[in-house]
């Protein structure tokens, strides 16, 4: 009896408090909105949310999307880019794709939809979704679909048949994948490089008409530079250079970017250029990239080293010496199988952030760096690279004014 006497005196007591404390913490004493507080669960409250997409803040492809999202709501000119090195797929890389194709390369890094067969005819149709463009905790791996270009070296031709060639190393794509290509999101390509005309004259123009039938776009020449060969799309102009056996020649490059120029409010240069499996990049690629920067290119996007080589801010602009390896075969060495992708946005005529997206490859199938590796990775980045000053900052760079 004590002990029932004890709990009813204690239930008074409780109810008595909120229901002073409500009158006492009244909206004629505190010039504020305010709620009483019931005795049973409060009813959920209307919130005013942010605009901002559903993404799981815990990737780091998910902050540099969500980053985007917000500086297009700001300012609806800024424009995001996304570009990856070396794409081969010849090899042992067709080997292990088999017959699913890009499904089994990009297995690791979107969310693709539910499909019965990952063959190659059966590629996925819904960009949205096979880009992992959900809220879901198992997309939080994906590493591209958020820019507005995607853009990569496309390191090889594709042919109908492989031929007969005097070169030691050559590389023959099937051209079924480039659909693959275009329904995974990717805009266009570099075919400046020393692997394009690999399978002869008349497969680099077969190369483009397969890409130009899906609706992908090309610019560059293993062997020529001139205005024709630029592809411009949303306002960026996107120049190709080779500079491994070959040298460009400089005066029609400047006159390129000229012409780029009026067209475009940026100009993108790739150059094929540099040591192979050297970190470091060498003094003839240092005075290039200052060189096109001084004419005009807003960002110089480098490939060929197969390892990725560090960067540089020259005069605001950014020079990425290498990003590695993108989809490739070389698995004897751990640096051949990390790669770089930069993600950059564009607004009111600069660069104004980057974001650095470290992968690595397990017989050629890509990863999304996270955790200590990827932490290690942009240490040295910082490390090795000229900045003018800018940071690394858990993967991006702002650019100062």
């Amino acid at each position: 009896m004590k002990y029932k006497l004890q709990a009813f005196l204690i239930t008074i007591i409780s109810v008595f408090t909120v229901s002073t404390a409500a009158v006492l913490w009244s909206p004629q004493k505190v010039k504020m909105a305010t709620v009483r507080v019931p005795l049973k669960a409060p009813a959920p409250q209307a919130v005013t949310v942010i605009k901002e997409p559903p993404l799981d803040l815990s990737s780091p492809y998910n902050l540099f999307a969500r980053d985007v999202a917000l500086a297009k709501q700001s300012n609806s000119s800024t424009i995001s880019l996304q570009f990856f090195g070396d794409i081969m797929l010849d090899r042992n890389v067709a080997k292990n794709m088999g017959s699913q194709g890009l499904d089994y390369i990009f297995d690791k890094v979107i969310c693709h939809p539910e499909q019965s067969e990952g063959s190659l005819s059966q590629p996925p149709k819904d960009s949205s979704v096979s880009l992992g463009m959900t809220d879901e905790k198992e997309c939080d791996t994906k590493m591209f679909g958020a820019t507005d270009i995607l853009m990569a070296n496309l390191e090889g031709s594709f042919a109908p048949t492989r031929i007969k060639t005097s070169k030691s190393i050559a590389f023959r794509f099937d051209s079924k994948l480039v659909d693959q290509l275009k329904a995974y999101g990717f805009h266009g390509f570099s075919l400046a490089n020393n692997h394009s005309y690999d399978m002869g004259r008349s497969n680099v123009a077969f190369t483009r008409e397969t890409l130009k039938k899906v609706g992908l776009g090309y610019f560059g020449d293993e062997l020529k530079e001139g205005s024709e060969l630029t592809w411009t799309q949303n306002d960026v102009a996107f120049i190709g250079l080779h500079n491994t056996y070959h040298e460009p020649d400089l005066k029609k490059v400047e006159q390129t970017i000229i012409d780029a120029k009026s067209k475009a409010r940026y100009v993108i240069i790739n150059v094929h250029w540099g040591e192979e499996y050297k970190r470091i990049s060498n003094k003839k690629q240092r005075d290039l990239a200052h060189w096109l920067i001084d004419h005009g290119a807003t960002v110089v996007i480098g490939h060929h080293p197969h390892v990725v080589e560090e960067m540089e801010i020259y005069k605001g602009a950014p020079i990425f010496y290498s990003l590695g390896n993108f989809i490739f075969d070389q698995y004897f060495s751990k640096e051949t199988q990390e790669g770089l992708s930069v993600g950059i946005t564009l607004q009111n005529g600069h660069v104004k952030s980057i974001y650095l997206f470290p992968f690595f490859g397990v017989k050629s199938q890509v990863q999304l760096m996270m955790g200590e590796r990827r932490d290690e990775f942009l240490q040295w980045m910082e490390e090795s690279s000229r900045l003018a000053g800018n940071k690394i900052e858990n993967g991006e760079i702002k650019i100062k004014d």
